[in-house]
């Protein structure tokens, strides 16, 4: 019985946080982008031929986006809304776009800049992955726990305390044992 109710709850539990995991994975490679974006110009495109190549060689739904207003020649200000939701160097980028439009300045080696910018916060956020690996493996086994513990005999305790009077009781250690999971498990994810 206990296989087959631990087997029913990573049936429950594995697929939705694989989903949560891929939902997290930015959908373009900013420094990538940056890059091609960067060579584009220097081989002589203008910036929004620039920016609507080098989106069309990024997967996704907003490089779709970028490419389709930078190329279906939409203003500017349209392409730089949505450079601005490239998750981590957006506003940089739509700032330098705007820049580069008004002003019709070297372009080319802002966009270098953001694509080094872009490999420092990848190189970053790897860095702290690994050096929090051991913190948020903790955090996950302590977080597991009651978990096992509802798994292993937990429900019959919870069931005689219920029949005893005590439903109020095990509704508030449910929610308690619900919310320190929860917590425990955001900690370990960030």
């Amino acid at each position: 019985m206990f296989v087959t109710l631990a087997a029913a709850i990573a049936v429950l539990v594995v697929p939705p946080i694989h989903r949560w995991r891929m939902e997290r994975r930015p959908e373009i490679d900013e420094q990538q982008y940056f890059l091609a974006v960067y060579g584009e110009l220097r081989a002589g495109a203008s910036l929004r031929n620039a920016i609507a190549i080098a989106a069309s060689a990024q997967p996704g739904a907003l490089a779709a986006d970028i490419h389709c207003a930078a190329a279906g020649h939409e203003p500017m200000t349209v392409v730089c809304d949505f450079l601005g939701r490239l998750p981590e160097m957006g506003s940089a980028a739509a700032m330098a776009t705007r820049v580069g439009v008004e002003s019709g300045g070297r372009a080319a080696d802002v966009f270098l800049r953001l694509a080094d910018r872009s490999r420092v916060n990848a190189d970053l956020q790897r860095r702290r992955k690994t050096l929090t690996a051991q913190a948020r493996l903790s955090a996950a086994i302590v977080g597991a726990m009651p978990l096992l513990w509802f798994v292993f005999g937990g429900w019959s305790r919870l069931d005689m305390l219920i029949a005893r009077g005590g439903g109020i009781i095990a509704a508030a250690a449910i929610g308690m044992e619900a919310l320190g999971v929860a917590l425990v498990w955001r900690l370990a994810a960030t």
